[in-house]
């Protein structure tokens, strides 16, 4: 079992927009991430106690959505004590200021604002993981 490769790095992205998160995967996967997108924060929760023993890096998650919105999400993985310290990300319109608010009582650890850009989810990362390199792949 030794001379197994490290597992991939993994995200888990919540978004309920299937274009928003269509793009947020393509964008992860470019950078050489494991991606697993699910639809709202319920599917995602489930994803992250299934991939318990995956490497998950981040758990980037949209604030407004159906079922589970990304601050009940955030509140969720905090009480995971295996997923507790994950650097979580909240995806969010301007508009979501008292979200905001209340996320940062929570531990979140930083905002990407739409629209989602190659940029902006770049730069966000690079917070998360400063010794990290990234592939400059803004062509």
């Amino acid at each position: 079992m030794a001379d197994q490769e490290p597992s991939k790095e993994v995200i888990v992205v919540a978004e309920d927009s299937p274009p928003n998160r269509k793009i947020l995967c393509h964008l992860l996967e470019k950078l050489g991430y494991e991606v697993v997108g699910c639809e709202d924060g319920e599917v995602a929760l489930k994803a992250i106690e299934e991939h318990k023993d995956a490497n998950i890096v981040a758990v980037i998650s949209d604030i407004m959505m159906p079922k589970m919105d990304g601050i009940e999400l955030l509140k969720k993985v905090r009480s995971i004590e295996s997923q507790k310290d994950t650097p979580f990300v909240l995806v969010t319109a301007v508009s979501d200021r008292e979200y905001i608010v209340e996320a940062k009582a929570l531990g979140v650890n930083g905002y990407i604002l739409k629209p989602v850009t190659f940029q902006r989810v770049t730069s966000k990362l690079q917070e998360l993981f400063p010794g990290k390199q990234f592939p400059n792949l803004a062509a």
